[in-house]
């Protein structure tokens, strides 16, 4: 087990009635204090990401959660701003190994209750891109059902979750445990998509769509006031076949984030779409109203595809005008601190919905 942090957290037993539109961010641990930037009572919550799960259920990696974030929990806490830990089972062979075991998930949800303890609430993040066997979603959603209970014990802690509609990991029963929902809303173009396009949209022909993906989660019995969508502070940069809009990509694309970032924080990862865009050129399809850019760099074209507040505007208005709880900013700080100014204001324009639905206590 991690050493128990000193910093006093006054644990938040709901997420709260809705009244308007939020704004929540994941902090990622490899952006270290890049949290600085930003006025951190501009968020609701913050999740920090991650600690994963090992295939016995215990949690061997932490990225030094609670104690190496002192300073962000203390600073958050001044804000009156959770921070909640994410809780990661990434890929099959961890989340086979997990729910094909008994042993495995008791000790998951007794190092979950016990994270959550001492934070106040717990976000789960289960990423898994192949089918897994039937009876191993069972157990998954029994385990949604012992988490929960273990979660409700005095004082009652949140429980969010990341949910790719397109996975049918959770039914209905298991989204009503959830205080709320954090909806996948990104890589409606992927790394390894056939063609390059928006990374994000409003409607497309995808479950990462924002609509589609609030119209699936609204069919399961959830309300409005507990969706938020993640939302992408990156894009990617694909080799394609020509400098056409969406043209056929010829290989895996690249991460780009939204501005220029240290290198001692990214190493890695040196473009930009700022930079990209403006030594390029910036074009924006009609439709979905998304950046881009395209170049030659003497091996073939490149596109990027990226957000900015002008694309941005009409998902925001979506989240504000549906009664929608909110947006969920992936990842805090690839952005360099300059899109939050114009979320919030988007978000400020327009009255707020008369009838959104409050979030019911989860069970």
């Amino acid at each position: 087990m991690a050493p128990t942090a000193t910093t006093t957290v006054t644990p938040s037993p709901r997420i709260g009635d809705y009244s308007g539109p939020e704004v929540w961010a994941y902090h990622a641990y490899w952006m270290g204090e890049a949290w600085r930037l930003y006025d951190l009572a501009a968020f609701r919550r913050i999740l920090f990401f991650d600690l994963i799960a090992g295939p016995d259920g215990s949690l061997p990696e932490r990225h030094g959660w609670p104690s190496k974030w002192e300073d962000l929990r203390r600073r958050a806490a001044e804000a009156r701003v959770p921070v909640d830990p994410v809780v990661s089972v990434i890929g099959k062979p961890a989340f086979s190994a997990i729910f094909a075991s008994r042993e495995a998930r008791a000790r998951l949800v007794a190092e979950i209750a016990a994270v959550a303890a001492e934070s106040g609430g717990v976000h789960l993040d289960v990423e898994i891109f192949e089918p897994v066997r039937f009876e191993e979603v069972q157990a998954f959603r029994a385990f949604i059902g012992s988490l929960r209970s273990a979660l409700d014990a005095p004082p009652r802690k949140v429980l969010t979750a990341f949910v790719a509609t397109s996975s049918g990991l959770y039914g209905a029963e298991e989204l009503r445990h959830l205080d709320a929902v954090v909806v996948q809303g990104y890589d409606v173009h992927w790394r390894e998509a056939p063609t390059a396009g928006p990374v994000a949209s409003l409607d497309a022909d995808s479950a990462a769509a924002w609509r589609p993906a609030a119209e699936a989660l609204a069919r399961q019995g959830v309300p409005p006031a507990r969706i938020v969508f993640s939302t992408p502070l990156y894009g990617y940069e694909w080799p394609t076949v020509s400098a056409d809009a969406r043209a056929a990509t010829r290989g895996p694309g690249a991460t780009i984030t939204y501005a220029p970032l240290p290198p001692s924080l990214l190493p890695d990862l040196r473009v930009n779409a700022l930079a990209r865009s403006a030594e390029h050129g910036l074009r924006r399809e009609a439709g979905s109203r998304s950046p881009w850019y395209a170049f030659n760099d003497g091996s073939g074209w490149r596109q990027g595809w990226f957000d900015d507040a002008a694309s941005l505007a009409p998902r925001l208005d979506f989240v504000r005008d549906g009664g929608y709880r909110g947006v969920a900013l992936f990842v805090l700080g690839y952005d360099g601190g300059t899109l939050l100014e114009a979320i919030q204001a988007r978000f400020r324009e327009g009255s707020s919905p008369a009838a959104a639905s409050s979030p019911p206590a989860a069970r």
